[in-house]
């Protein structure tokens, strides 16, 4: 699979890269051309820090809604739990995923798996 991660914490991104392993796993820094990256894709999955200084990971998430909204069902957001009041509303309101820091293993296959079976249906629908 083709996965991304944005985040601002190198060692965070690194980390989850190497679990994700041997899929093809490219990471980014946050910045004002995320967006463009994210649009290019096609990713399978997308992980993405909520919080983060400059474009948050919920103004990311916002503006692929706007520009190419079959893309944001690919989003799993990465939090340490520590949310803001707009983080949590941002949360309640959407029904994203969240893969809490430090990892769970177990959680991190599930969401790998779901998302491998989606990816073989899309596949097999352009078929």
């Amino acid at each position: 699979m083709e996965i991304l991660i944005i985040d601002d914490e190198p060692l965070v991104a690194k980390t989850l890269g190497r679990l994700l392993k041997p899929h093809s796993v490219r990471i980014i820094e946050p910045s004002a051309s995320a967006l463009e990256t994210v649009c290019e894709g096609p990713y399978d999955l997308i992980f993405c820090d909520l919080m983060m200084p400059g474009v948050s990971g919920q103004e990311l998430y916002t503006s692929v809604c706007e520009k190419k909204p079959e893309v944001a069902k690919q989003f799993v957001f990465i939090t340490g739990g520590a949310f803001s009041g707009s983080c949590e509303e941002f949360l309640a309101q959407n029904s994203v995923r969240v893969l809490y820091k430090p990892f769970d293993r177990n959680a991190l296959q599930e969401i790998v798996e779901a998302a491998a079976l989606a990816a073989a249906a899309r596949n097999s629908a352009d078929e």
